[in-house]
């Protein structure tokens, strides 16, 4: 059984939809904050080696893949451009709930592999850095 767990990222919350073997089973919105990743958890642990997948937003998503790293999951990390690229043929109408669902169909077809963590020094270089540019 193959269970993809598709997120759309947003400012407050973020829409989950939940594909088992290419069908939607579930879809829900959470907070982007505890209350919120903790509920996501709950459905993570009930599953054995599920599939994350979401786009990258900037400082939208970091809370989320920080909370996934925090817990040992793997996780596909999109860059946005290359999502909705991948995704056009997908979509019939643009809501976030769709985007979450589509997301999680993709990863059916496309079988991306799990993005690469990168180390919290690099991140904070890399925070530093773009300050630095913003001077």
């Amino acid at each position: 059984m193959r269970v993809v767990f598709g997120i759309d990222v947003s400012k407050a919350s973020s829409e989950v939809a939940i594909l088992v073997n290419g069908e939607k089973v579930h879809g829900y919105t959470i907070p982007n904050d505890a209350i919120g990743f903790n509920r996501l958890l709950g459905d993570l642990k009930t599953v054995h080696d599920p599939e994350i997948v979401f786009e990258a937003t900037g400082v939208y998503s970091r809370r989320l893949q920080a909370f996934f790293e925090d817990n040992s999951y793997a996780y596909t990390r999109l860059n946005p451009l290359e999502s909705k690229k991948q995704l056009d043929s997908l979509r019939v109408r643009k809501t976030d709930k769709i985007d979450a669902e589509k997301l999680a169909a993709s990863q059916f077809i496309l079988n991306r592999k799990p993005s690469y963590v990168q180390e919290a020094l690099y991140q904070e270089l890399r925070d530093l850095s773009r300050f630095y540019q913003n001077l």
